[in-house]
């Protein structure tokens, strides 16, 4: 049995998350506009969804879900009426579009990744890189979908530009007690102690959308460490819990997660324990909060900056619905707010509370 030794003592969490709770609790979500400046944006109809940022040998390295956006549309199409033919003419992505470049403002044409199916597993997308340094090589776990839904892969690299898939891929599939869901997917991955946590996307039998957390220390077998935050399915925004992103910072583990219209952040002593039981000190409780209208953000630092990156996904729901033109999700109207690229953000900490500030252009590395 795997069980993580807690980076803060019960009674320093405590404390910690006291302020915290008291600090949040005075706060209000942050608006888009103020707080995020676009760095990247895709090619002309294409979208910029989920994405990694890998900082190697002095230059950014850019992997990102960026196909055609009407390859997304004929995928929805086919995937909601049940035609797997139709589905597999039109995959939503044949990989990620991988950039690199100096700054974020420079980053050039690579080639794309992921564009070979495991048998089934990727005939319909194969996406969602994350890109970490596992000893002196590169590691990209990601999402694999067929007709029976959704599998983790892995990939291997030397220098960031030649792949060969894991023999074993697909690596992780929905375990059985989630009650036979087709979501798994979007992994965000933390090594500590020498284990390596990941966390990503597994949907419930029940009807509810989860951050869920596997662990490993050879990517040959792993521990199940089950449900680490739990969501209802929701009306608006994005419908289940999405592209988590989790961190460790003097002490304290972070989680963020899209979820409806809003990007929400919880606090741990522990890899695991996100989830706390309600006590008389209702200081100290665990819970969540709305930070604002983000979506597949991703957190990084940077010669000691704290960054936190965002799509214009939820912000572009928002402001169709104040302009009255709002569509369905997954429609093109929709999904064309995807198309505005990639954006930035800084963090600055009022202890362990994240600010977020807009950055000046020539501030972003």
């Amino acid at each position: 049995m795997v069980q993580p030794t807690p980076t803060l003592s019960t009674e320093t969490f405590a404390r910690r998350q006291a302020r915290f709770h008291r600090a949040v609790y005075a706060s209000t979500p942050f608006r888009f506009d103020d707080v995020m400046t676009r760095f990247w944006k895709p090619p002309v109809g294409c979208v910029a969804h989920d994405h990694c940022l890998v900082r190697a040998a002095g230059h950014w390295h850019l992997f990102v879900l960026s196909n055609q956006l009407e390859d997304h549309y004929h995928l929805v199409k086919a995937v909601r009426s049940g035609h797997w033919d139709a589905a597999e003419r039109h995959p939503y992505t044949v990989g990620d579009r991988h950039l690199s470049g100096t700054n974020l403002f420079d980053l050039c044409e690579v080639g794309r990744v992921l564009t070979s199916p495991y048998g089934e597993w990727g005939t319909l997308a194969h996406t969602n890189s994350y890109v970490f340094p596992v000893g002196d090589r590169w590691a990209n776990l990601h999402c694999a979908m067929s007709p029976r839904g959704q599998r983790l892969c892995l990939e291997w690299s030397n220098d960031l530009h030649t792949w060969t898939a894991d023999d074993a891929n697909p690596l992780w599939a929905p375990p059985d007690w989630a009650g036979g869901t087709t979501v798994c997917k979007a992994p965000c991955v933390v090594e500590h102690e020498g284990r390596w946590y990941v966390y990503y996307n597994l949907n419930l039998a029940e009807g509810t959308s989860t951050v869920s957390l596997i662990s490993t220390s050879d990517f040959k077998s792993f521990h199940d460490h089950g449900v680490q935050i739990k969501f209802p399915n929701h009306y608006r925004g994005t419908q289940g819990c999405e592209s988590p992103t989790v961190f460790l910072r003097e002490g304290l583990w972070h989680l963020m997660v899209a979820a409806g219209d809003s990007w929400w952040h919880a606090i741990s002593n522990s890899p695991e324990g996100f989830m706390r039981p309600q006590g008389i000190r209702s200081a100290t409780a665990g819970g969540v909060y709305d930070m604002g209208p983000f979506h597949v953000a991703k957190v990084f630092v940077h010669k000691d900056q704290w960054w936190m990156t965002s799509s214009y996904k939820a912000e572009h729901r928002q402001q169709s619905r104040l302009a009255g033109s709002p569509t369905f999700r997954g429609e093109t109207g929709d999904e064309a707010g995807l198309c505005a690229g990639l954006y930035l953000t800084r963090i600055h900490w009022d202890h362990d509370r994240p600010v977020l500030c807009k950055p000046e252009i020539d501030e972003i590395p």
